[in-house]
């Protein structure tokens, strides 16, 4: 398959009783081998009735491992549209990032400016575009993400999942400024890595601007990225997900006696998650490591 020049690249038209199932993710060229494993994960998984149509914001990846990604896939099954970032919004990630680095020593070297780019997500995509799910891209699907993206946002910015470790804002490593901005301390923190978002809700709210603008005037206080700016943003907002869709890979290390669920439901998650999220550098070369075997087709 070919990348034609407006940077999508297409499959074949499918009938139109198959549902369409919008998957977001971000990469730049080094995660582009764990990115392939995610999206092939996700469509090994689906139910037959579905489709997903992928748009992936490139952060450089090059077409080399563009047409690799393409290749891992099963195409019939989905379409892949590489999103370039306009010029006026790179500038504004580019300056809010080099900002928060020079100001917060905790930002770590592994953290690129693709992490910021789903703070923007509504301003990428066409307007008809009212719901996304938001993968990250150090992750593997085992269930259908179509029971994911039928579930209920109501009037919520997005469904997200209770950090297992960062369990409430307060938490020493959550918001470190949550009493400034006035956010109650039992407020739950959730984990940004698999997002079902209201865009028509962060559209009607400028929400993409205002994150930029909080990354900018609390770049001090922010240990977490672009998982910060939205919980900040968003607390008491966002409705919960079930772990099974976000089981953070440190929970097999026996960090389950600290996570705010009960042993008996992280049992159960841990033997049928939905999605396992490998959240610590040490372990995202895992995806790399099943990208090169071959074997993401089998999880």
């Amino acid at each position: 398959m070919q990348i034609n020049n407006s940077g999508y690249q297409s499959s074949p038209k499918s009938s139109t009783d198959i549902e369409s199932i919008i998957v977001v993710c971000a990469a730049d060229n080094n995660y582009s081998m764990p990115l392939a494993v995610t999206m092939r994960s996700a469509i090994e998984n689906l139910k037959d009735n579905c489709k997903i149509i992928f748009y992936i914001i490139d952060g450089g990846i090059t077409n080399l491992n563009k047409q690799k990604i393409l290749k891992s896939l099963i195409l019939g099954r989905c379409e892949v549209k590489f999103v370039s970032m306009p010029d006026y919004l790179l500038r504004d990630i580019q300056e809010a990032h080099k900002t928060l680095e020079s100001a917060n020593k905790r930002i770590k070297s592994h953290i690129t400016i693709a992490s910021f780019y789903r703070l923007i997500i509504s301003e990428l995509l066409p307007n008809n575009v009212e719901k996304v799910i938001y993968l990250d891209c150090d992750l593997v699907v085992k269930g259908d993400l179509g029971q994911l993206w039928q579930s209920d946002i109501e009037n919520s910015y997005m469904l997200a999942t209770q950090d297992t470790w960062i369990q409430y804002v307060s938490n020493p490593y959550g918001l470190l400024n949550y009493q400034e901005l006035g956010i109650p301390s039992d407020l739950k923190y959730f984990n940004a890595g698999v997002l079902l978002i209201n865009l028509k809700k962060w559209r009607t709210d400028n929400i993409s601007a205002k994150a930029i603008t909080y990354l900018k005037q609390n770049r001090e206080y922010i240990h977490w990225y672009d998982q910060d700016v939205l919980n900040a943003l968003l607390y008491g907002q966002w409705g919960e997900l079930s772990p099974r869709w976000n089981l953070s890979a440190t929970i097999f290390g026996g960090y389950w006696k600290e996570c705010p669920f009960t042993e008996e439901v992280c049992n159960a998650v841990i033997m049928e998650p939905n999605i396992i999220h490998f959240t610590t550098e040490k372990n995202h070369g895992l995806l790399d490591i099943l990208y090169a075997k071959n074997i993401s087709t089998t999880i």
